[in-house]
C-alpha cells in the first residue's frame, strides 16, 4: 500500500507559542490520534528553530489522512524528513517511522 511520505512543518512565531497556540494544536493532534485508535507512525515533533525566535512543529508522513484540516488550518507545507535529533516527540507513535519515510507499508 502507497503512503503519503511527506513530512509538514508549521511554525509558530514565539508570540504564538507563548500565547498558548502549540497548546490547541497538540490537543487536536491528540484527538486525532485517539480518533484514528492510535495509527502506527502517527507522530508530532517539536522544536525551536536555531535563531529561536520561532518554534517548528513536524508532523510524519502517516499523520496527513488524519490531520489534513490542521494542516490547512496552520498553514502547514511539505518539507523533507527533519533532522529527529534537535526535536522533541510531542505525541504519537514513531515506532514505525523509518517504514513510514520509505512510503511503504507490508
Amino acid at each position: 500500500m502507497l503512503k503519503n511520505t511527506a513530512w509538514h512543518r508549521i511554525k509558530f512565531s514565539r508570540n504564538e507559542y507563548e500565547s498558548g497556540e502549540l497548546a490547541v494544536l497538540f490537543g487536536a493532534f491528540r484527538a486525532a490520534y485517539v480518533a484514528g485508535n492510535g495509527p502506527k507512525g502517527m507522530a508530532m515533533y517539536g522544536g525551536w528553530a536555531e535563531d529561536g525566535a520561532s518554534y517548528l512543529v513536524f508532523t510524519s508522513p502517516s499523520s496527513a489522512r488524519y490531520i489534513s484540516p490542521l494542516l490547512h488550518a496552520y498553514s502547514a507545507f511539505q518539507t523533507e524528513s527533519p533532522d529527529r535529533s534537535a526535536l522533541y516527540l510531542l505525541y504519537g507513535d514513531d515506532s514505525d517511522l523509518s517504514a513510514s519515510e520509505t512510503g511503504f507499508q507490508a
